[in-house]
């Protein structure tokens, strides 16, 4: 079968990182070709190459079986292509893709005409409930995990300062990701504690608020910021961090916490209303805060970094979790889709 990947962007984004796990199980059996809706590059396109994958710059229905569209911004292109190939919607957002779609109304012609949409979580569900209540297309939900850990031979964690403790920030720097919020419970701890850590982000930088940017201008051994790395160099970092934080005001079900849970590291997150569906807890299996309330992000920071007895309860639970999610396969019930979705398509080529 001949399959088009459609991405959004190129560079390192949990979505990004979704497709080109798929993309590693689809090429063993179909013709794979990939597309990025924003032309550039990125450490993803190293990793497609890599695979032998060609990259195109445009959509030819009349040359493919199926496309495969990442993200709820692809939502147009799909309207697009829908009436002459078939097309799964794997749609990654929660909130902010309601509201993207309440922004560019054109994204939202996608649930008019995809034949399936694939989505991370039953809230994801709720979330775009207006949009699906006369959908044509039947939505799965389809949780997804990144099994890079257990490829990586010799895998080491990355060195870290003698006497410091490292709190590692993973994701785009821009306002959704709140950096921020971390940066200031950091910068109002104790100063015994304060001077002790050495906060990581890694990610494409877009924007940090004026008075964020200061104490990262002002203490620049305090606040690395890293950019965009490979998945494999933001692994060995984030095997040697003492805590992972994402402070997100939206998410739907972020590969960088199950990697956080695989390596044993404690995660402190926003309260998000997704993390109920995929069985996280406040003090079970994460420490958690209202969005935006960084005096209880301190607090929970304070906590993980303090307390071993907390730190090896909560990472254990979140391990438990994840080790039980693992025993399904998710490339392989997405390859299955695949094939259901060709044959579909066949069977409405003969008129029925």
């Amino acid at each position: 079968m001949k399959i088009l990947l459609l991405n959004d962007e190129f560079y390192t984004t949990g979505a990004s990182i979704a497709m080109l796990r798929l993309a590693e199980r689809l090429v063993q059996n179909h013709e794979v070709s990939v597309m990025s809706r924003i032309e550039g590059d990125g450490e993803i396109k190293k990793y497609f190459e890599a695979l032998g994958i060609p990259i195109v710059k445009d959509i030819q229905a009349d040359a493919i079986d199926l496309l495969i569209s990442n993200t709820i911004l692809s939502g147009a292109h799909v309207a697009a292509a829908a009436p002459k190939v078939p097309v799964i919607w794997w749609v990654h957002e929660a909130e902010i893709g309601r509201d993207m779609l309440l922004r560019f109304p054109q994204l939202a012609d996608g649930f008019k005409h995809a034949s399936h949409i694939v989505m991370q979580t039953e809230f994801q569900r709720l979330v775009y409930g207006s949009f699906l209540f006369d959908s044509p297309a039947k939505v799965h939900v389809l949780p997804f995990w990144n099994d890079a850990i257990y490829r990586l031979q010799d895998f080491e964690p990355a060195p870290k300062p003698a006497q410091k403790k490292r709190v590692l920030c993973i994701g785009t720097v821009e306002p959704r990701k709140r950096m921020a919020d971390t940066i200031n419970a950091i910068d109002s701890l104790e100063a015994d504690l304060r001077n002790q850590i050495e906060c990581i982000f890694i990610g494409k930088y877009l924007q940090l608020p004026p008075g964020a940017q200061k104490l990262v201008d002002a203490f620049p051994d305090r606040y690395r910021m890293l950019g965009e790395l490979p998945n494999e160099v933001a692994l060995s970092y984030m095997a040697s961090a003492d805590v992972f934080v994402l402070a997100s005001d939206s998410e739907s079900q972020p590969l960088t916490i199950w990697e956080a849970f695989e390596l044993e590291v404690p995660v402190c997150l926003s309260d998000l209303e997704t993390y109920r569906h995929i069985g996280l807890r406040h003090g079970r299996n994460a420490m958690m805060h209202p969005v935006g309330n960084v005096e209880i992000l301190a607090s929970n920071l304070r906590l993980m970094l303090a307390s071993d007895t907390l730190r090896k309860s909560v990472t254990k639970a979140g391990k438990s979790l994840l080790l039980k999610n693992l025993a399904s396969d998710w490339t392989e019930e997405f390859e299955r889709l695949v094939y259901r979705t060709q044959t579909e398509s066949e069977i409405k080529k003969l008129g029925y």
